[in-house]
């Protein structure tokens, strides 16, 4: 019996060479040596790969705001005096529906970040005849200074000074704005609203009209 010298037999060749049984060809790359290459997929054509959770795609533009719905006297005084800086920094407002007969009502009696006097007087169609309106309450509060010292006992006023008058509408006319040009007191300041539609109702953006000598 010759040695074996580790060469395949003949009959060990043959069979190997032979082809696999009916079905042994479906698994037999189970069996073979992996080859240690790496296979390469290419992406499918059009395949946009997904954005991680927790991470929107950048936005280049801002947000859309809306119109909102109008807005009644007694809520727009409500949020001048709940939003105390929403027409000035250091603006403080002391009292709504202030009573001054024989001229109605101050809408709202504040003190500026100079501890001056300001009667705030607002509407929510244009604003022309809060010009009339407003003069005749700062009239009626300079002439009747003690009695308001007395009802804001608790607040530093400076009497010195006269009061301004603040208006507030959605819009107010080049009439109006003119003749407001020409006054040499009180010191007047109109600030025009827009409602916008928010998530919870209304919400409102206060601007402050300027003029070239008044802003």
């Amino acid at each position: 019996m010759p040695p074996d010298d580790g060469s395949p037999s003949k009959s060990a060749v043959e069979r190997s060479t032979k082809a696999l049984g009916r079905g042994l060809e479906d698994i037999s790359h189970l069996f073979l040596t992996a080859t240690g290459k790496t296979e390469v997929r290419t992406p499918l054509a059009g395949f946009v790969p997904e954005q991680p959770a927790g991470r929107p795609a950048a936005r280049a533009g801002v947000a859309v705001l809306r119109p909102g719905t109008e807005l009644a006297k007694d809520q727009l005084t409500a949020t001048l005096l709940e939003c105390q800086h929403a027409l000035e920094h250091g603006m403080r407002a002391l009292e709504a529906a202030v009573s001054c007969s024989p001229y109605g009502e101050i809408d709202l009696m504040a003190l500026d970040r100079f501890n001056q006097l300001t009667v705030i007087d607002v509407d929510t169609t244009e604003g022309d005849s809060l010009l009339l309106r407003g003069i005749s309450h700062v009239d009626w509060v300079t002439r009747n200074l003690a009695t308001v010292q007395r009802i804001f006992r608790n607040w530093a006023i400076d009497s010195s000074r006269q009061p301004r008058l603040i208006l507030v509408a959605p819009r107010f006319s080049p009439f109006l704005r003119s003749a407001v040009r020409q006054l040499t007191g009180p010191n007047v300041a109109c600030f025009k609203y827009h409602t916008v539609a928010t998530f919870g109702g209304t919400g409102i953006l206060i601007e402050r009209l300027c003029d070239e000598d008044n802003c």
